[in-house]
């Protein structure tokens, strides 16, 4: 079942991308166009999921020691990926190729993929203790948590990786004023109280859904969006070449191989010690499978970086996880008990 339902959602995603291809294809559409819907995506399509994600959890239903793993895994797992390009492209010259090929490896599409997919697997699940509803509010919790150490390091990390020469202070101001970081400073205080713009405001006998729905429309660009840019620019792709990218295979043995194996192995440990629980072993193992960040591209068409390999290594590593991210999943609820 997992199989068949992450098979069914990626593919979903992968037939996003033939608006943008047939669009590009026709030349209905420019690379200025292309970089202006990344922009749209970063700044609106992005914050809006953050926002979304941070209020459809109940922070009461977890310790904080779980939080605190969930935070330290998260950051792990970011870690562990950063070494991985460190040492697997330390002898490379081609800035732009290996900035594109270092972030498709360290940062994943934890939030437009990563999310429905680990609603997915809490949905067919039956072994939570407490029931599938609660479970999904805890799994939901633990991905916005791993969202915010994304985007904190996406602004700061995934852009020094395009402009090294950066001073902290700048990388300090970036963290804590781009959109994603801005998105999540709103929405902690209504996941501290509970209280949801994502239900109806009742003023007397009135009742306002209105707010609701701006939220949800705006973070449903997301994934239309971002596959689109996608497919825009693998309309201008040549075949071949694709094939004999060495940083495109870098980049996968990173992101759907090492990263994942590893904090698969740390799960099922904590578990055995801690009783940390499947929500939180499922959460942290497909944040770390998910394939490379949709926004890799758009960081590569915001900051010059190469934007054929980052649609390479967003296209190939999307492909594969038709198999491998199935497979962690399925492997995690068979061993977690």
């Amino acid at each position: 079942m997992y199989f068949l339902s992450t098979f069914l959602g990626i593919a979903v995603l992968i037939a996003l991308l033939i608006p943008g291809f047939i669009l590009r294809k026709v030349k209905l559409i420019s690379d200025t166009g292309a970089k202006d819907l990344s922009s749209v995506l970063i700044y609106i399509g992005t914050p809006a999921l953050i926002i979304y994600c941070m209020m459809t959890v109940d922070i009461t239903l977890v310790t904080p020691v779980k939080i605190l793993i969930c935070l330290l895994i998260s950051l792990f797992i970011h870690f562990l990926a950063y070494v991985c390009v460190k040492i697997i492209f330390r002898k490379s010259e081609e800035q732009g190729k290996k900035a594109a090929a270092s972030f498709s490896a360290i940062f994943s599409n934890c939030g437009f993929l990563g999310i429905p997919i680990t609603q997915l697997g809490v949905k067919y699940c039956e072994t939570f203790a407490g029931g599938v509803d609660i479970a999904m509010s805890e799994a939901m919790l633990y991905v916005s948590l791993f969202n915010v150490i994304f985007n904190l390091l996406n602004w700061t990390l995934g852009v020094g990786l395009y402009t090294s020469g950066e001073k902290k202070s700048v990388m300090v101001r970036k963290a804590l004023l781009n959109p994603c970081t801005v998105a999540t400073l709103f929405s902690l205080p209504f996941t501290l109280t509970g209280f949801s713009l994502l239900e109806p405001i009742v003023i007397g006998n009135f009742e306002i859904t209105q707010v609701s729905s701006l939220i949800t429309y705006l973070y449903n660009i997301c994934v239309p969006v971002s596959m689109c840019i996608l497919g825009i620019r693998i309309a201008d792709m040549k075949i071949k070449p694709i094939f004999r990218s060495k940083y495109m295979y870098a980049s996968l043995i990173i992101k759907l191989l090492i990263v994942p194996l590893i904090t698969f192995g740390i799960m099922l440990l904590l578990d055995l010690w801690l009783d940390v629980g499947l929500a939180l072993v499922l959460a942290m193992v497909v944040m770390s499978a998910t394939p490379s960040a949709a926004t890799a591209l758009a960081f590569a068409e915001r900051f010059d970086g190469d934007k054929t390999v980052a649609s390479e290594c967003i296209m190939s590593s999307t492909l594969l996880s038709v198999i491998t991210l199935p497979l962690f999943m399925t492997l995690a609820t068979a061993l977690v008990i």
